[in-house]
């Protein structure tokens, strides 16, 4: 039962870009300030869920509120101009199918470019609506008054305002839109910047273009500015200074296609509704998808904070979307060339890493006259992705000292392909080392070669890049290494200096089978305080429809986990202060090895700060992501984790967490 109402709600939040049952509850309710609107467009809804049902849509595209606001904005529509009569009704019961299916089909086919269906099946079967109804003379004779007498006022310019919001939802009257903005302003600051920055900035170049100040104030179709203001500058793109921009150069635009549409469509008769609002965004979303833009909104969230909060976690913990691999040794090493090195790695080749050995700063032992005098010579090379063999060469002779093959650069190589689609090169290995061959499958850490002295190699070592194409001289492409030692120290998703010495990170298997949670898991805890016993409690794991596994208390708390490579890590969480928010800041990440070291982790601000700091902060990073970053220390010793925040102790024999500490609160598990 709660399930359906969250299917009768969502569509009115989802108007607003949200996805809040409470906020579309409220919405509803506001919509009764016009009865028409309000009853046409609810009973919209329910034929349309109706219809949907009927046919057996599955309970997941029931969920996905896009396919039915569109029916809802045609009922609203239809309840601004007839009064709800039984061939209004039939009329509404018509078009609110029709809108559902032409969404359902539009999605299907705007999917394959990634291009969101927004409210354009609204636009266009409105249009239908309007011209068909021109034939229907019994219709008119229920045409209403939509203006209401009741309304408040506040400014000539928070008028326009209030109006132009609530003609979003066919609500044009200041009453209306200064709730639905409160609304707005309560679930998301950069919505309501947004969506006044769009307005004021439309009304402002509209009026230069017009010479009329009042005109463009009062234009009936500068709601298109909002919208295109919150659905670029909130929703799609990161919120950040340079989307702001962007999300204003979209209002310029709609601007000037408002006021051609207007003109064309005013010859018909016709309503221009949000068409110029969905062309825009249509348009800036397919271009900045097509081309990577790099503050695409990928993942989007209930809120734009909750989004940046996100993308701001992504970057400072996991190094964002750039490309990451492992190191292709497995002992310690050198850095001898890094990006733009001194001698060679330049131009298009700049994105690449040159490694030796050294000990007691020398490369070689001896006098270094022979390529077996050097520490790094036959030293074994590891494939530092999963993939597939794509190109090799491995018959080229090892340089003798001092020498260097002109023709043959890259000396014996491996190309391998990634599974994400990006390539990477290994060169300079020695002749006849390679152990695999095109088409292999190889995984990380897997042995693939040896290191050599081909090509153009002064002296042994491995040359390592990553490349657009799988072919020899490929322009390279920025990457990360996902993790390595430098001293005690372990870095995650960085990239080491030259004449650093690292070593690659090695899994133990017995840290990774303790982390090993598998779904239904249960790990019950007593809770003890000051020394007494006060509570206990359950964690149980559960995973959701998208695959995602985690941490529950019953609560309704969730905690969610992640196992990649030699990590195991805690990536969101959702509820509110609870013993699994406190183990969140405790064990953020975990490594999966046998070792005592330091390492650094980024915790997401709502673990930190109470709700109105959390809002001012998530806000203002919108224009300084700095602000966003907050870097804790963490100290791994086999089986402790300590932090300023506490102490977490895993068990030796069996799965899982044995103690949780903070303050003086102690979890200790049952067995």
């Amino acid at each position: 039962m709660l399930k359906k109402i969250g299917i009768l709600l969502k569509p009115y939040s989802a108007l607003l870009f949200l996805n809040n049952k409470y906020v579309g509850l409220l919405l509803l309710l506001i919509t009764f300030i016009n009865p028409s609107v309000a009853i046409s467009g609810f009973v919209s809804l329910i034929f349309t869920i109706i219809f949907a049902e009927f046919i057996g849509l599955r309970e997941e595209y029931l969920e996905n509120g896009f396919y039915f606001y569109n029916s809802l904005l045609v009922g609203m529509g239809i309840g601004y101009l007839f009064a709800p009569t039984p061939l209004s009704i039939f009329l509404i019961l018509v078009l609110s199918v029709f809108t559902f299916l032409f969404a359902f089909v539009l999605n299907r086919l705007f999917a394959v470019y990634k291009i969101p269906i927004l409210s354009l099946p609204f636009s266009l079967v409105t249009i239908v609506a309007y011209l068909a109804s021109l034939k229907y003379s019994h219709l008119f004779s229920n045409l209403i008054n939509s203006h209401l007498i009741f309304d408040i006022h506040v400014t000539p310019s928070l008028d326009a305002f209030f109006k132009s919001f609530g003609t979003i939802f066919f609500l044009p009257n200041v009453l209306a839109g200064s709730l639905m903005f409160l609304l707005v302003l309560y679930a998301s600051r950069i919505m309501a910047l947004m969506a006044l920055a769009g307005f004021s900035f439309g009304v402002f170049i509209h009026s230069l273009l017009v010479t009329n100040y009042y005109e463009a104030l009062n234009d009936p179709y500068a709601f298109n500015y909002i919208l295109v203001a919150i659905a670029l500058g909130g929703v799609f793109l990161i919120p950040t200074i340079k989307n702001y921009i962007l999300a204003l150069v979209g209002v310029l635009i709609s601007v000037v296609l408002v006021d051609a549409m207007v003109v064309f469509f005013n010859y018909y008769s016709l309503p221009v509704f949000t068409l110029p609002f969905n062309i825009v965004v249509m348009m800036f979303v397919f271009v900045l998808g097509m081309i990577a833009y790099k503050e695409f909104n990928y993942n989007i969230r209930s809120t734009p904070e909750r989004s940046l909060s996100y993308y701001l976690s992504n970057i400072f913990r996991f190094g964002g979307n750039q490309i990451k691999i492992a190191l292709p040794f497995s002992n310690e090493w050198n850095v001898y060339q890094a990006f733009e090195g001194e001698w060679t790695h330049k131009g298009k080749w700049k994105y690449a890493y040159d490694f030796v050995i050294k000990q007691d700063n020398k490369t070689y032992k001896n006098e270094g006259l022979y390529p077996s005098d050097y520490y790094c010579f036959g030293e074994s090379v590891l494939s530092p992705i999963n993939g597939y063999i794509v190109a090799l060469r491995d018959d080229l002779v090892d340089n003798i000292i001092g020498e260097v093959d002109r023709i043959n650069n890259w000396g014996n190589y491996i190309i391998i392909k990634s599974d994400y689609g990006y390539f990477v090169e290994i060169s300079h290995l020695m002749q006849y080392s390679i152990n695999v061959k095109v088409g292999d499958y190889v995984h990380q850490g897997q042995i693939i070669a040896k290191c050599g002295n081909s090509g153009y190699s002064p002296e042994p070592h491995i040359h390592l890049q990553v490349q657009k194409n799988g072919f020899l001289g490929s322009e390279t492409i920025p990457f990360l290494f996902s993790e390595y030692y430098k001293e005690n120290r372990l870095f995650f998703n960085s990239l080491p200096k030259k004449d650093e010495n690292i070593s690659s990170v090695i899994i133990d298997k017995s840290m990774q089978l303790r982390f090993n949670f598998i779904l239904d898991d249960v790990y019950r805890y007593e809770v003890i305080k000051d020394n007494k016993k006060i509570d206990e409690i359950e964690f149980k794991v559960e995973m959701n429809q998208s695959g995602e596994f985690y941490f529950t208390d019953g609560k309704n708390n969730r905690l969610y986990f992640y196992t990649y490579g030699s990590l195991f890590y805690f990536y969101n969480y959702v509820g509110k202060d609870s013993y699994l928010k406190a183990l969140f800041k405790l064990a953020p990440r975990i490594p999966l090895i046998n070792k005592v070291v330091e390492f650094s982790d980024f915790l997401p601000i709502y673990l930190l700060e109470n709700k109105l700091k959390t809002m001012i902060i998530e806000f203002l990073a919108s224009f300084n992501t700095v602000l966003y970053k907050r870097e804790f220390r963490y100290n791994l010793n086999l089986l402790n984790l300590k932090s300023e925040f506490g102490e977490v102790k895993f068990s030796f024999y069996e799965k899982g967490f044995e103690e949780i500490m903070f303050n003086n609160i102690i979890l200790r598990r049952i067995k």
